[in-house]
């Protein structure tokens, strides 16, 4: 009963175990407050990574979306897996407290007055990041807390804030240098980005005083590449586009790769997927009617948003039909492909005027008599014949070369 109700209130994400090894205190948001713990499970919620009992990590570790599970490694580097790809969203931090300091058991938490300073797994004493094996649901969560008065959540060590999207590298920052005004700026080897403007704190890691990080962040680096083909940006386009914000470059350090390559991420829409949409839509109407060719097509890359594919009115061509199906993304056309389908059982070899063999079925009663082709509907398969009597039937072509004519 408790997975249920868990797995409604946070989402399907697979929760990940982790614990510390070391000295150092993983850390959380609790309303106003830092908490700490030792060991925890990871998981995700509401756009945020945060503790099963939903406490979010901080400084927080945003995710648009849902992953099927998340990975942590032994540096405390954290990974979104989802079924096509894995993308790396941000990295913990924690906190390492001086030995004369240590934990008082007050029920069920553990609680802890001082300073703390601030590392990430793999630094020094603080230990590092490994696989928990939980015994007990009710112990998974053994907290180390700081009271509010003492531990503010908005304290100085905190204002030296990373902006992590999807790109993500390595950079540990000068925090000197950020607190005497500093900026630090990392780029990964390709970054990633979606929608259609490239902003600086999407396909950078941005070190700074928190009263510069927005107004950093939304720096246009411009137009967005085109799918599948990444744009190449260089330092002096970085520079300038800082110096037009009102920055003094003078105070930014730039690391990663000299040449930056910006690559385009969102969703792709395979040709299989336009062909389900169109037989979907034809299959009352024209159930015997297949794609004209199976020679492979490239699929198609969208931008990320709800995937809406709509069929438009089937259109007649000679024996052809063909359909036009459309993609949405958020409401909006982004693309679309025609594609061409044939009747197979089309009997292409009746002409007007011929003489064929009419089957009349009602029931269990059949009878056979000769007929002149009025007419031929070569999309439908549909065959118009005339009786001696001079009445009209329609019926479909058989195997054996006959009309069949149910009444």
């Amino acid at each position: 009963m408790l997975a249920t109700i868990l797995s409604l209130v946070l989402g399907s994400t697979i929760a990940t175990p982790i614990q510390v090894d070391g000295e150092g205190y993983m850390r959380f948001a609790q309303g106003d407050q830092i908490v700490f713990a030792k060991h925890t499970e990871l998981t995700w919620s509401a756009g945020k990574v945060i503790s099963t009992d939903g406490l979010p990590v901080w400084p927080l570790v945003k995710v648009e979306r849902e992953p099927r599970e998340l990975s942590v490694d032994l540096q405390g580097h954290i990974q979104a897996v989802y079924s096509n790809e894995v993308i790396e969203v941000g990295r913990l931090v924690l906190s390492i407290f001086p030995d004369d300091i240590r934990p008082v058991v007050s029920g069920k938490f553990l609680k802890i007055y001082g300073d703390s300073k601030l590392v990430e797994p793999g630094e020094g004493l603080a230990g590092v990041i490994r696989p928990w094996s939980s015994q007990k649901a009710e112990e998974s969560y053994v907290r180390v807390h700081l009271d509010t008065e003492e531990s503010p959540i908005k304290t100085q060590s905190d204002s030296i804030t990373q902006i992590k999207k999807v790109a993500k590298t390595d950079h540990i920052a000068d925090e000197a240098w950020i607190k005497n005004g500093g900026i630090e700026i990392a780029f990964p080897d390709i970054s990633s980005m979606s929608g259609t403007d490239i902003k600086l704190g999407e396909v950078a890691d941005i070190y700074a005083p928190e009263s510069q990080l927005r107004a950093l962040a939304e720096i246009s680096l411009g137009n967005a590449p085109t799918f599948g083909v990444p744009r190449v940006l260089d330092r002096y386009l970085i520079n300038s586009r800082l110096k037009t914000a009102g920055f003094d470059i003078a105070k930014v350090r730039i690391s990663g790769p000299v040449r930056i390559q910006i690559k385009r991420v969102g969703q792709t829409i395979t040709q299989q997927m336009f062909i389900n949409t169109a037989i979907a839509s034809i299959s009352e109407q024209y159930p015997s009617f297949e794609p004209e060719t199976t020679k492979p097509v490239p699929d198609l890359e969208a931008p990320e948003g709800t995937l809406d594919l709509r069929a438009e009115q089937p259109l007649k061509s000679g024996s052809n039909l063909s359909v036009t199906v459309v993609a949405y993304v958020d409401g909006k056309r982004v693309n679309s492909r025609t594609l061409t389908f044939v009747n197979k059982s089309v009997p292409i070899t009746l002409s007007n005027g011929d003489s064929v063999t009419v089957i009349v079925i009602s029931r269990d009663v059949r009878v056979e008599s000769t007929a002149k082709v009025k007419k031929v509907d070569r999309i439908t398969g549909q065959v118009t014949v005339e009786l001696a009597t001079g009445k009209e039937l329609v019926g479909t072509l058989n195997k054996e070369g006959k009309v069949e004519v149910q009444l």
